[in-house]
């Protein structure tokens, strides 16, 4: 069954599509009417003899405003640029309508400018100077012309004109499906915005002093206060606070003291307002309904550091090979005498059945294991069997149904079966991100930070610096960097790889919960 997404933006700053008002000025002057006829978007009948941004008629074509709740009413979003002019994009989500009211009536004929600057529509660019029907500015917002090659061909929508219901245009077959709202998230000393997360019915989000609040979705106005920061030690704290959701569960974390001596606290911020600690230290937790597991990560490398517990119990019990460290990429330095052993945490954990995948070291303190290397392994919670997938080095990897995706040390990537056997080489250059939504490969190289779908020919957004590759509830989710030359700042996918979101906003991050998009932007 496919599953059905709405879109609400949580912003922190709201920007509109304004041009400055000297180019308007400067612009070749044209003489344009209100609508003699009715209009209908999206199913709302348009008054425009009280809208501060009415449609407007020129050359026998209506034009319509690209304010910025006016474009997002037809599902565009406009972006505004001194040096790239104006671009308009289809989005895939259509917001509910908002009039601009005036108190007085307008006139039934007015002036407007043709626009002077760069216009690019979906990845094209339009030459305004040699379109009959250009773009032009009104009231300084920027109208675009809804003529058949637009409206249709670019934007996909249902057009239809006639004597009796006048001007009639669907942008969507669908209800209004997103909305926005402000939230008061701290932006902290270094720039940074801070944390937020959404978990079922609720937002969680970083405010002012440290305090985290919880809003419910539907009403986020109403936030209560549900955990309070402990004071920052040298920044320690607020530096590193970060809020997230895991199997449904809104998770507070941050770190307390130095980075030796310190220590990682995990909180569970519950739906009651309450909030639970799950643990202090150096650890990553994962929390099953029936079972938590653990993997205590300090320096240097634990043996005997892979745990697991029933949920209705209190105390650890150790599992695995006590001659073997768990949950760390561990790796060789230097050779022969010189040689030395470094590695990182990591974050690839899983429980299935009655089994754990981890990666996995043999004797990190033995003298005679000059061909130990990391590698995945599965072991039995009940007999500590363990059994290593394949030869393979191992840095990460990613289960996804009955196969295991992982990265080399030459960060290739391969795939194997959940059973274990030889591996099949997928990805034979570097990649930096990647993830798989239902046996589909995104990954970004290296050597460009582009994002890919394994199979397919070229970036999917060309010139975008994807920063953040996420699968959320059955969704792919790729963010660029704000300062890519790319089209799109934003991509949310499907199970099919077919993009149902995009934006050219911004974006610090995305939740997606309960059918719901959430994202931040980042301005």
């Amino acid at each position: 069954m496919r599953r059905k997404i709405c879109m609400l933006l949580v912003i922190l700053m709201m920007t509109a599509a304004i041009i400055p008002l000297n180019k308007a000025e400067a612009a070749s002057s044209v003489r344009v009417s209100l609508p003699a006829f009715k209009v209908r978007l999206n199913g709302v009948n348009i008054e425009n003899n009280y809208n501060q941004y009415p449609l407007i008629v020129y050359n026998d074509i209506t034009y319509f405003p690209m304010t910025y709740y006016d474009s997002r009413f037809m599902g565009l979003e406009t972006a505004w640029d001194s040096s790239t002019g104006l671009k308009i994009i289809k989005t895939g989500a259509n917001w509910s309508y908002q009039k601009s009211k005036l108190s007085t009536k307008n006139g039934s004929i007015h002036n407007a400018q043709i626009a002077p600057f760069k216009v690019m529509v979906n990845g094209k660019i339009i030459d305004n100077s040699k379109e009959q029907y250009p773009l032009l500015l009104f009231r300084n917002i920027t109208y675009f012309p809804l003529t058949w090659e637009f409206v249709v061909e670019e934007f996909g929508w249902k057009y239809s004109f006639d004597k009796n219901n006048g001007l009639v245009i669907y942008s969507t077959d669908s209800a209004p499906s997103a909305g926005q709202l402000t939230l008061p998230i701290v932006t902290r000393d270094t720039g940074d915005k801070g944390a937020f997360t959404m978990a079922g019915d609720y937002l969680y989000y970083e405010g002012a002093n440290g305090i985290i609040y919880q809003a419910p979705v539907n009403n986020p106005v109403n936030a209560k206060k549900v955990y309070k920061l402990p004071e920052a030690e040298n920044g320690f704290v607020y530096s590193s606070t970060s809020l997230k959701t895991d199997n449904g569960k809104a998770l507070l974390s941050y770190h307390t003291g130095g980075a030796i001596m310190g220590s990682d606290h995990l909180i569970w911020l519950k739906d009651d307002g309450t909030s639970e600690v799950l643990d202090r230290g150096y650890s990553l937790m994962k929390i099953y309904n029936d079972y938590t597991v653990r993997v205590v990560q300090r320096f240097p490398f634990n043996e005997k550091n892979l745990q697991i517990r029933k949920n209705n119990e209190k105390e650890y019990k150790n599992v695995g090979n006590s001659d073997y460290s768990y949950g760390m990429y561990i790796y060789d330095i230097g050779s022969g005498n010189n040689r030395s052993r470094g590695g990182r945490p990591s974050k690839d954990l899983y429980l299935i059945n009655n089994d754990i995948y981890v990666l996995g070291y043999y004797g990190y303190y033995l003298e005679d294991n000059n061909a130990a290397t990391t590698g995945i392994y599965r072991v039995n919670i009940n007999s500590n069997e363990q059994v290593r997938l394949c030869d393979n080095e191992v840095t990460s990897f990613k289960i996804v149904d009955s196969t295991i995706y992982f990265a080399d040390q030459n960060n290739f990537i391969y795939k194997v079966p959940l059973n274990g056997g030889k591996a099949e080489l997928l990805v034979d250059q570097a990649v930096n991100l990647y993830e798989v939504l239902e046996g589909k490969l995104y990954y970004s190289l290296k050597d460009n930070n582009q994002l890919y779908i394994y199979g397919n020919e070229g970036p999917v957004n060309p010139r975008g610096i994807l920063k953040v590759l996420e699968v959320q509830n059955g969704y792919m989710v790729a963010i660029f960097d704000k300062v890519s030359e790319s089209q799109y700042k934003l991509m949310i996918f499907n199970e099919d790889c077919k993009v149902l979101y995009k934006s050219i906003e911004n974006v610090l991050l995305v939740r997606i919960e309960n059918g719901k998009v959430v994202f931040v932007k980042d301005n």
